[in-house]
């Protein structure tokens, strides 16, 4: 069986703690992610978002990635080579505070421990109607951007997490799983309305 990207997703090198497949579907989701589509995903990590992005952007869109951690963007790298994503890709060794190199994106995203501090940096960046979207792993990380939101001048369009629930079907067996898969962070999507 030829492998498809699920399966190099499930089986990606890890470092940090990556986006999952429930949280990077509704992401795609709310966002409207699709092909041609240019895109910042800064904290790459393991870089599974980078991908899962690319997959859907490629071949004429692009996702910028910026980590300020060189283990992370190394680990990340190996990982979109095995999935022959990382053309669609540049990655910066870059802190997304200081500052966001490239403008008229469609989407940003965030999954740092301050997203607060890069708010400025990503009005900029966007374009009218263009989505950000945080992804924290507390409520008080969560509370305190929609509060910061305002003040940046971006409009709050949904606070959410996913959870998965799992089921057994195997013949009489039909049962829900003991173990489901619960909080793995908050997402917070915004948008910017106005320039």
């Amino acid at each position: 069986m030829e492998k498809g990207f699920t399966d190099y997703f499930k089986q990606m090198k890890r470092g940090p703690q990556i986006i999952t497949l429930k949280d990077a579907g509704i992401i795609s989701a709310y966002t409207g992610l699709c092909s041609g589509m240019k895109v910042l995903d800064a904290g790459i990590g393991s870089g599974a978002l980078t991908a899962y992005m690319a997959n859907i952007v490629k071949p004429k869109g692009k996702v910028y990635a910026y980590d300020i951690r060189k283990d992370f963007i190394k680990i990340a790298e190996t990982n979109l080579k095995k999935m022959k994503l990382l053309k669609y890709v540049t990655i910066k060794n870059k802190n997304v505070y200081k500052g966001i190199d490239e403008k008229v994106l469609d989407v940003i995203t965030l999954d740092l421990s301050e997203p607060w501090k890069a708010l400025k940096h990503a009005k900029k960046a966007l374009k009218t109607g263009g989505f950000l979207v945080c992804y924290l792993p507390t409520i008080t990380q969560a509370s305190r951007l929609c509060k910061e939101l305002q003040t940046a001048g971006m409009t709050l369009i949904k606070a959410t997490k996913v959870i998965e629930h799992p089921w057994i079907i195997k013949g009489r067996i039909v049962r829900p799983e003991t173990m489901i898969i619960g909080h793995t962070g908050f997402l917070i999507f915004a948008r910017k309305l106005q320039k």
